[in-house]
């Protein structure tokens, strides 16, 4: 399906609203069109026409209204009060007709952004890792309202028509000659417009890309503001900043000097096409073939129909700039999952927590293996441990269980299914992660911990956190658990942060736990507390825990020690003591310390 017949499906959803803005378009159009009417009333006065050939002069003297020597004044009066009178309700169908127009177009732009950010929850990780977020979020929010904001396309394409079609016609019944001549500059016109409006779009893609640099550099500057004040790095912001900015201007300059050509170009087509009018006009009226009258209300027509074609060069130039912006937003709607559900996926019901990866190779690069031939399995209630040197793949094991990527090669098990087999929403119901790098989102503190599971009540919030060990500071906080947080849980500590994040794990009650260096973050005394907090957590839960700190590794059932993406050691904490490996050199070199306090 095309961007057009993509975009005119968001319109057709509206399809009531639109039916009665044309209606309305429809009425405004008449009574602009018999304004056309009034002037020549007042040019038949004003040229000394006979007027008794109005029927509403005939209608007054037959009635005795007013005498045959009244007649021109009579029409002129009727002229002024219907003037007056048809634009009262051209003013009520004008307002109607743009209110209906705004509110389909408020509402297509509602509607793709909520399709867009639907289908984004959808995306694995990989879209995330590819994508950068300032490009995201200038699609969704730049992208977005330029299609949201292209009302003037709908209610030209409505009220333009209209107006161009019943004018020719009106004015083909006062002369099928000059009529003849109007019609002749509309191809032309088309043509134009048409060249001109070509590389609009091309042109709004570029500028829009620009800016979604503008708008990812300014995230990567917020994001890291203390890396840069730490490095002195403020003055090389500044110009990697004005550097984007000075890009987009120059994409954006582009874009309007072909934008800006165009309603000159088609102003200058309809001023000659209107000065040929008059002369030919001019020339039959000296030949007696049309009255005065009848070319004024000519002439205004035209005119009113030359606006609403010249319309259609502004009309060009925007329907470019929305397919454009239209085929950045569906380039995101047309991503596809490369972990989609099989047509025949199991829900996952009545989990003990048994987990096993078979012979499990994983890259994300082609040619570059992160995991290779990784194989184990954690019991129900079994706490397994992974450690080694960073970039040994730990924390990818972590995404493939959870299914964040599909394995290359090997299969990895959930109570005996393959979770490529397992309904996605299903799987992850029955898991919880701690990471490293604690998430906590705008709300109050009893939101973030009820995220897992929304509408929970206060007591188990609580409970929870009292479980968690984050029950005391809440309490201390401004409104305790109605606290709304900042972003990321600004004006917390780490620890702070980390508990409830446990306590949203325990709120979870999930049966397969996975806790990603949960703690390696912290400072020793955070450590202690949140520590005791996740031998709560784990009590009765297949547990995968991926650590640097002794603290979660030395009561582990079992240890697997990676490198370079394999499991080179396995056993207990107290085997891989004594077995002279990588384990005992890490341990000396990380977990001594650790140990030691």
């Amino acid at each position: 399906m095309s961007s057009q017949q993509r975009l005119l499906a968001y319109v057709m959803a509206h399809k009531g609203r639109m039916v009665c803005a044309l209606f309305c378009g429809l009425l405004m159009t008449g009574c602009t069109l018999f304004v056309a009417t009034l002037i020549k009333w007042f040019t038949a006065v004003a040229s000394n026409e006979s007027v008794l050939d109005y029927a509403i002069v005939k209608f007054g003297l037959r009635h005795g209204w007013f005498e045959p020597s009244q007649a021109p004044a009579a029409l002129m009066m009727a002229a002024a009060g219907l003037m007056v009178l048809i634009n009262i309700p051209r003013s009520v169908f004008a307002f109607t007709n743009n209110y209906l127009i705004a509110s389909v177009t408020a509402r297509i732009g509602t509607d793709v952004r909520e399709d867009v950010y639907a289908h984004l929850q959808t995306l694995p990780l990989r879209f995330f890792h590819r994508s950068r977020i300032g490009d995201i979020l200038s699609r969704m929010s730049v992208d977005v309202a330029l299609i949201q904001n292209s009302s003037a396309i709908v209610v030209q394409a409505i009220d333009g028509p209209l107006m161009v079609i019943g004018g020719l016609g009106k004015m083909a019944l006062i002369s099928w000659q000059l009529t003849a001549w109007t019609i002749i500059f509309v191809p032309l016109m088309g043509l134009a417009i048409n060249r001109l409006t070509r590389k609009i779009r091309r042109l709004t893609t570029a500028t829009q890309s620009r800016f979604a640099d503008v708008s990812t550099t300014i995230e990567e500057s917020i994001h890291g503001v203390r890396i840069i004040k730490a490095f002195g790095m403020e003055d090389y912001e500044i110009k990697r900043f004005n550097r984007a900015n000075n890009n987009s201007l120059a994409a954006t300059l582009r874009y309007w000097r072909r934008n800006a050509v165009v309603a000159p170009i088609v102003e200058l087509m309809g001023s000659i096409a209107a000065a040929l009018l008059m002369i030919i006009g001019g020339r039959m009226l000296v030949s007696g073939s049309i009255k005065f009258p009848d070319l004024a209300e000519f002439m205004v027509l035209a005119f009113y129909v030359a606006g609403s074609a010249k319309q259609f060069g502004r009309l060009g130039a925007t329907y470019q700039q929305t397919l454009a912006a239209g085929e950045r937003v569906f380039e995101i709607l047309d991503t596809k999952s490369d972990v989609p559900d099989a047509p025949d996926a199991v829900v996952l019901k009545d989990v003990e927590g048994c987990v096993e990866c078979r012979n499990v190779s994983f890259e994300y690069n082609p040619n570059e293996p992160v995991i290779v031939d990784l194989s184990f399995k954690i019991d129900p209630g079994e706490v397994v441990a992974i450690v080694g040197p960073s970039g040994a793949g730990k924390s990818t094991i972590a995404d493939l269980i959870l299914r964040f990527y599909d394995v290359d090669a090997g299969e990895i098990y959930i109570e005996g299914h393959d979770i490529r087999q397992i309904n996605t929403r299903s799987l992850r119901e029955h898991m919880a992660m701690v990471p490293q790098e604690t998430i906590l989102f705008s709300g109050t503190i009893a939101e973030n911990i009820s995220y897992g599971r929304p509408g929970t009540d206060m007591s188990d919030i609580i409970d929870a956190a009292k479980a968690a060990n984050a029950h005391d500071f809440i309490l201390q906080c401004p409104n305790g658990y109605d606290t709304e947080l900042g972003e990321g849980g600004v004006g917390l500590s780490g620890g702070q942060r980390q508990r409830i994040s446990i306590a949203r794990a325990l709120l979870k009650n999930p049966k397969i736990l996975i806790l990603d260096e949960a703690t390696s973050s912290l400072d020793a005394a955070s450590e202690g507390i949140v520590q005791e907090a996740l031998d709560r957590l784990m009590r009765g839960r297949s547990t995968l825990v991926i650590a640097h700190r002794l603290s979660t590794v030395k009561n582990a059932n079992k240890i697997f020690v990676m490198d370079k993406g394999r499991v080179i050691e396995s056993g207990s904490f107290d085997e891989l003591m004594v077995s002279g490996g990588l384990f005992e050199q890490l341990y000396k070199t990380q977990f001594r310390t650790q140990e030691a306090k």
